[in-house]
């Protein structure tokens, strides 16, 4: 810090503000660059004991984000960078980590091991246990859901309007025996992905149709067994809608392969939009997201619950839903 300051030709004080972004300080622009390059040509790095000591608390944020669990919950890695960013403007590190073995207790003790401010995880991965442990060591535990929580402060990421619009579209065809699949019972993603078959089944029953959420894993012999069970015993419905875009395509396939005309006997839809949907024949009708609103309320989200300003109704974010019209409904 001293040579950065000696260099820029300012006190250590105004050098320590411009480095470590400090609120409120009121730092003439051409100084800030002055100094800004002077810690480039000599490659600081801020310390960060020095840092957490001045703080009183660490300044990591550990986003608990696997691949699996941003694609469950429906984020984007877009998204989740926006995030970071934010966070590391604040003067925070962002630090992803990713392991799909550990939940609870478990998952609570690698985190702290890293002795961060905040943990940002999907829910499934906290329990009453873990979240006492956390906040007794001074860590913010802070979880994304589809639904609030009382477990702990709770992001939620309201995926309900896809599934409603995949169900009022099946219904403006005329359909009125709607099955919904979502995931297997006891996985995650039955609990990441039930929200919007959730509402899928009570839109399409307000409208007037028969509904069902039907537990499906996809894959091509669960698919033909479903597709085989309905047909058997006389059950086939007139619209499906698919939790994901796989969900939809691998019983899309099994429909076509059993000799069921699609859309004309059944139409399908998925409850999201993937490249995939472009792949299958018929073309896959989906329900497509802006996965990028409200990026930014969430990283806001997570320094509110940081800095003890914690606001429920500041924490939602909406996806707009919008119909992508394709062969298949």
């Amino acid at each position: 810090m001293s040579d950065v300051a000696r260099r820029a030709g300012v006190s250590r004080a105004t050098a320590s503000y411009v480095l470590n972004r400090t609120p409120g300080a009121r730092i003439p622009e051409q100084t800030r660059a002055r100094v800004l390059e002077a810690a480039e040509q000599l490659r600081y790095v801020p310390h960060v004991n020095a840092r957490s000591l001045r703080r009183g608390r660490s300044d990591l944020v550990v986003g608990h984000v696997d691949g699996a669990s941003v694609l469950r919950q429906g984020l984007s890695f877009v998204g989740l960078i926006q995030v970071a960013r934010d966070i590391r403007e604040a003067g925070y590190t962002f630090l992803f980590h990713g392991d799909p073995t550990v939940t609870g207790v478990a998952a609570a003790r690698s985190w702290l091991a890293l002795r961060p401010a905040a943990v940002l995880a999907t829910l499934d991965r906290y329990t009453e246990e873990s979240v006492a442990m956390i906040t007794a060591a001074g860590t913010v535990p802070i979880a994304m859901s589809h639904t609030p929580s009382d477990l702990t402060p709770t992001i939620v990421l309201d995926d309900g309007p896809l599934g409603r619009a995949a169900a009022e579209h099946l219904l403006g065809r005329g359909c009125r025996r709607i099955v919904a699949l979502g995931g297997c019972p006891g996985m995650a993603d039955q609990h990441m992905l039930g929200h919007r078959m959730a509402e899928a089944v009570a839109a399409a029953r307000a409208g007037g149709a028969e509904a069902r959420q039907v537990p499906f894993s996809p894959g091509r012999e669960a698919a033909t067994g479903l597709v085989g069970s309905w047909l058997a015993e006389g059950t086939l419905p007139d619209g499906v809608v698919g939790a994901t875009t796989t969900h939809a395509a691998h019983v899309l396939t099994a429909l076509v392969d059993a000799g069921v005309r699609v859309p004309q006997d059944v139409a399908v839809l998925a409850a999201d939009d993937e490249p995939l949907a472009e792949l299958v024949r018929p073309r896959l009708t989906t329900v497509g997201a802006d996965l990028d609103v409200g990026e930014a309320r969430m990283g806001a989200a997570v320094l509110a619950a940081i800095d003890g300003r914690w606001d429920p109704d500041l924490a939602v974010r909406r996806f707009p839903a919008r119909m992508v019209v394709r062969e298949t409904a």
